[in-house]
């Protein structure tokens, strides 16, 4: 059983709790769209819609990455298992100029 769900369309991240406890994480990831997405969760201090973009590559900075599932495919429901200490996360597609789009969300870990 997911300890969170998270649901991804076309330039947008939605999870079914702003908040989860620490330690081991099962992600529940549902893709919605019509195209394959991908979901990176980055540990950070910043606000979701305030990591800096690279102009070149049109993708947001992943330093804190603590984990990634690429190339979820249209209609796919996958899970990514992590270990998540207390903090502010940022759940990201990085696919290029997704970010941007708006494909962001907010975690916090207590």
């Amino acid at each position: 059983m997911p300890s969170i769900y998270v649901d991804i369309s076309d330039y947008k991240i939605v999870t079914d709790h702003p908040t989860i406890a620490g330690g081991h994480v099962v992600v529940g990831i549902r893709n919605h769209a019509a195209m394959a997405h991908e979901l990176k969760v980055i540990k950070t201090d910043l606000a979701p819609d305030q990591l800096p973009v690279d102009s070149a590559t049109a993708k947001a900075n992943e330093d804190g990455k603590v984990g990634e599932l690429l190339n979820i495919a249209a209609g796919a429901s996958r899970k990514l298992v992590l270990e998540l200490t207390p903090g502010k996360y940022v759940l990201i597609c990085n696919i290029a100029g997704h970010y941007q789009l708006g494909m962001r969300v907010g975690l916090e870990v207590q």
